[in-house]
C-alpha cells in the first residue's frame, strides 16, 4: 500500500465508491465570489448561503439543513432550468456546475483560471 499525506487527493475506482468526497465547499462557491465578484448572503442561522449573479438571473444555494435533503440548488430563470444536489454526489461533479455558471452568462474576463474541461471522464481504450 502506498502511503499518501492526510490531505492528500486520490482517484477511487469506480468513482461512486469514494462518496460524496471532502466538503469543499469554498471550491464551489469561492470562485464565482472571489474571481467573478458575485454577491453573496450567508445566514448564520439557519446556514443558509447563496450567490447570485450580477444580473440576478441566476443563483447557487448551499443549505445543508434542506427538509427534503437538496443541499445545492442552482435555478436560472431565463429560460428556467434548475439543477439540484443531495448531499451523495462526489463534490468534484457539483464544483463543476458552479464553475462553468460565469462562461454560461458569456463572463470570460477570468476563463483561464476555470476552464471547462473537454476531457472525457473515463480514458479510452490505446
Amino acid at each position: 500500500m502506498t502511503p499518501f499525506e492526510p490531505q492528500a487527493r486520490v482517484l477511487v475506482p469506480p468513482r461512486y465508491l469514494a462518496g460524496a468526497g471532502i466538503d469543499r465547499l469554498a471550491d464551489a462557491i469561492g470562485p464565482l465570489i472571489h474571481l467573478f465578484g458575485w454577491p453573496s448572503e450567508h445566514d448564520r442561522a439557519s446556514g443558509l448561503i447563496c450567490v447570485s449573479s450580477p444580473d440576478g438571473s441566476l443563483f447557487v444555494t448551499f443549505n445543508s439543513r434542506h427538509t427534503r435533503g437538496h443541499w445545492w440548488s442552482i435555478p436560472n430563470h431565463e429560460p428556467y432550468w434548475e439543477a439540484r444536489f443531495t448531499r451523495q454526489p462526489p463534490i468534484e461533479s457539483i464544483v463543476a456546475v458552479p464553475q462553468a455558471l460565469p462562461q454560461l452568462l458569456g463572463d470570460d474576463q477570468r476563463i483561464e483560471r476555470i476552464p471547462l474541461t473537454t476531457a472525457p471522464s473515463r480514458r479510452s481504450p490505446t
